[in-house]
């Protein structure tokens, strides 16, 4: 495999950018607990500076074993799903921003029923790419790479038929456009639907973050494993025969590094 340096690749190339480009993609989480899996579509927009990548599905039918849920309750900005007495899950509607210019990725997440507001680097990936080959998707030539990122291996394949650089969710950094990806664990796959080059579609994108309170993931991570060991504190003063409870994170995309609390 050839070892590509991305520190300076997603500046190369912004001159000659002129597309404004639109993709739909299927995505699918397979999380290690079923019931809380979830099928959904994503549309990812992007012109020569910056992009977003939107979820356009914030239903019920984006869990795949709907016809298990028994109450929809809204909470605040969110609508939480209650599956089973012990599985909840909250309707998010995702917005990641991204501007090349500035190496700057900000999106909202979820710490119980609140949302806040993270921003990295768009720079994230450390991508290995396979030598070529004759891989078509949706009529375009295009290559695969691998990376290993916060706890999972990646496979992508990008196109530079489409863009010099760009991709949904958090994925970037190859001299082509990502239009599909796969977790080898199988937990994480985008497909592409649909791509439009030259969209007239895609007007001025705009950073809806602007006003927000950003804080790092670092920071992120953290406020997330305090708030866990609030619940815990709660949990104990509910307890009422000292039996012991746990907690431990099993389903995200990218692994938080924080062991299983105990109470």
């Amino acid at each position: 495999m050839k070892k590509i340096s991305i520190l300076t690749l997603l500046l190369l190339n912004l001159n000659v950018f002129s597309q404004n480009v639109e993709i739909d993609y299927s995505v699918s989480e397979n999380t290690n607990d079923a019931i809380l899996s979830t099928s959904t579509t994503y549309k990812l927009a992007i012109n020569k500076n910056q992009s977003v990548y939107f979820n356009n599905n914030d239903s019920i039918k984006q869990f795949k074993h709907q016809n298990l849920i028994f109450d929809v309750e809204k909470i605040g900005e969110l609508t939480q799903v209650k599956l089973s007495d012990n599985h909840y899950a909250y309707i998010k509607q995702d917005f990641y921003y991204k501007n090349y210019e500035k190496d700057t990725l900000i999106y909202n997440e979820i710490i119980l029923n609140k949302k806040i507001f993270v921003g990295e680097k768009v720079n994230l990936f450390n991508w290995e790419i396979k030598p070529k080959s004759d891989t078509i998707v949706l009529g375009f030539k295009c290559q695969k790479a691998i990376a290993k990122f916060r706890g999972r291996i990646y496979e992508a394949t990008f196109s530079n038929e489409i863009a010099p650089y760009g991709g949904p969710w958090k994925f970037d950094g190859l001299p082509g456009l990502i239009i599909a990806v796969r977790s080898l664990d199988n937990y994480f796959v985008i497909e592409p639907i649909k791509i439009i080059k030259d969209s007239k579609s895609v007007n001025q994108i705009k950073n809806i973050y602007e006003t927000e309170k950003i804080i790092s993931w670092n920071l992120y991570r953290k406020t997330y494993e305090n708030k866990l060991k609030e619940q815990l504190k709660k949990l104990k003063s509910l307890s009422e025969d000292g039996e012991v409870g746990t907690i431990k994170i099993t389903d995200k995309i990218e692994d938080l590094e924080l062991p299983e609390m105990k109470f």
